[in-house]
Formats: structure tokens, sequence, C-alpha cells
């Protein structure tokens, strides 16, 4: 394995992204497509450009497919229904930045195109956990439509502060890469695409940390698509690849619990997530990213050390930081006063 050749085309790659990405970014600025102010969840001063997802996806599918031209050996996961999948999420996204459709209507579109990529191969062979796998092809073809449709809507509801999902999910797919070679020496391979992927995140996030530019749906859903149709295939244990998403899963899934359970509707915008709640506080966009991209970075060299070690660790790591996550949530949720959760 020669290492120095690897790092020099990820470095390579992970340029050319960023600079592809920046400047895409610069003519996505110039769109009158924008993200206007409102008085539910859009609390900005002013319209903002909403393409940047755009922008970078297209610098990742350009430098991508240079990358694999040129190195060679292509990318076999990024084939047949994982790139349908991806694809099929980021136009929705387009869609909905463009002329919204009805909620209720975006959401059918995704849980179909979620089963039928389940259907079709974006599967893991097995569920393994100490009391038994799962083999099944009924659950497994269930569990990862549900997989696909919650994490990339958990991104989507992530980005609603500069920075946050959007660099989250570049860390997810930096410690999938990792795991995966941890595993597998031979996926160092992979590491090129994979710093495409963080390069093309940066280049945006330059514009988007200074207030310029959204990466709208386009891009929330496209990019969280990619990670969770990725973690399907990596050959890692489903339990390990759910450790990269904690912070997404924790917050979004326990805040669906909490809107339940006052009867509050999951459809309807609302600025009830925790880092909702911290921007409301005080924080600052970037504090807010700060904070969750070190949650994920903590997340995953759990996971991978956990993939590392085998047997029942990813099982039980992903339970144990589970659990903590639902305590730190539960906390926040109750340090808000009841004033203001009226």
């Amino acid at each position: 394995m020669n290492w120095g050749y690897t790092l020099l085309n990820g470095a390579i790659a992970f340029s050319l992204a960023l600079i592809l990405s920046y400047l895409f970014g610069l003519i996505a600025r110039r769109s009158s497509i924008v993200d206007a102010p409102d008085e539910a969840r859009k609390q900005q001063p002013i319209a903002i450009p909403r393409l940047g997802g755009v922008a970078f996806m297209l610098a990742i599918l350009v430098t991508g497919l240079a990358t694999i031209m040129l190195i060679g050996g292509g990318f076999r996961p990024l084939s047949g229904p994982a790139l349908g999948f991806t694809i099929v999420c980021f136009l929705v996204g387009l869609w909905d930045d463009i002329k919204p459709p009805p909620a209720k209507v975006k959401l059918l579109v995704l849980l179909i195109a979620a089963g039928i990529a389940a259907y079709l191969g974006l599967r893991p062979a097995a569920l393994m956990s100490p009391f038994g796998d799962i083999t099944s092809l009924g659950p497994i073809v269930i569990g990862s439509a549900l997989w696909l449709l919650v994490f990339t809507n958990a991104a989507n509801f992530m980005d609603g502060s500069n920075g946050l999902s959007i660099g989250s999910v570049a860390v997810m797919l930096a410690g999938l890469c990792a795991a995966m070679i941890g595993v597998e020496q031979s996926a160092v391979s992979l590491l090129p695409l994979h710093l495409v992927f963080t390069g093309a995140v940066a280049g945006f996030l330059i514009h988007n940390l200074r207030g310029k530019l959204y990466a709208g749906d386009a891009g929330a859903l496209g990019l969280g698509a990619l990670f969770a149709s990725l973690g399907l295939v990596s050959g890692l244990e489903v339990w390990t690849v759910a450790t990269l998403a904690l912070p997404f899963l924790v917050d979004v899934l326990m805040t669906l619990i909490w809107r339940a359970k006052h009867k509050r509707s999951w459809l309807e915008a609302h600025l009830d997530h925790a880092y909702q709640r911290l921007r409301k506080n005080g924080w600052s966009h970037l504090e807010t990213a700060v904070l969750y991209w070190g949650l994920t970075a903590t997340c995953a060299a759990a996971a991978v050390i956990a993939a590392k070690a085998g047997g029942e660790a990813p099982f039980i790591v992903f339970w144990t930081l589970c659990l903590a996550g639902i305590a730190l949530w539960t906390a926040h949720r109750r340090s808000v006063s009841a004033d203001e959760l009226q």
C-alpha cells in the first residue's frame, strides 16, 4: 500500500473539489431562488440564496468522476440503487427549493424511493446483534428503507443553522471512511473520493458560515442520502453506521416524540430541535455548528474504535452513546423555562 501516493491523490481531489464548490457557490449566490424570512422557522434578517446544495453536489459529481477516471478502480458502492437514491433525493430537494410541494407529497415520494432502493439491493446482508442476527429479506428491506427515509429527512431537519447539518454529515462521511479502513485496509483506496466529499463541503461552508448561501433541500437531502446509502453498502455493521449518525438521530427522534406528546404536528415548521433552542438562547451559528461537529466527531471516533474491536462492541457503543444522548437532550429540554414552551 502506497500511502504517500494515496494521500497525494486525496489532497489534489480535496483541493479541486473545494475550489469548484466555492466557484459554483459564487454562481449560486446570484440565483433569485431564495429563503425569505418568515415567522416560523426562517428567522434570518434578509432573503438568502438557497441553491448552495446544487453547487457542492455538482462539485462532488465533477471531481468524483475525475478522481475515478484518473486514479482508476471506480467506486462500487456509488453504483446502482445507492446512486439512484441519492439522485432522486437531490432532485426532490431541488423541486422543494424551486416550487415547494405539499409536505405529505414530498414525504411519500421519498418513502417510495427508499423502499424501491432497499428492495433493489441498497441494504446490508444482515442486522447483527448479541441476541441473534436478522437475515430475513423482509425485515432487512423494511429496516433499510426506514433508515434511508429517517436519516435523509433528519439531515434536512437539522439544516436550520449555518454549517451544522452539512458540516456534520461531512464528519460522518469521514468517520465512515475511517471505519472502513480500520476494518479492511484495502478500503484505503476510497480515501481520495471521501476527501472529494469533504472538499466540496468545505468550499460551500466558506459561503454558508458567512450567511451568504444556504444548502437548501437539494443539498441537505442529497448529501444526507449519500451518507445513508454508503452506510448501508459499506460492509460495516449497522450499529457502527448508526453510531456515526447519533447526534442527528437523537435530536430529530426525541423532538418528534416531544411534539407528538404535546399534540403538535410533525409536518409543521417549528423551533423545537435542541440546536434551534440553543440558537434562540443566544448561541451563534458557528458555536452551534462547532458543538454538533464535536459531538459527531466524538461519535465517529467511538464508532471507528468499536468497528475495529468487532464482536459486540458496535452494539454496546451505539446503545451507550444513544442513552447518553437521550439524557443530554432531556436535560436540555427540561432547562427550557415554562414561558418559552408556550
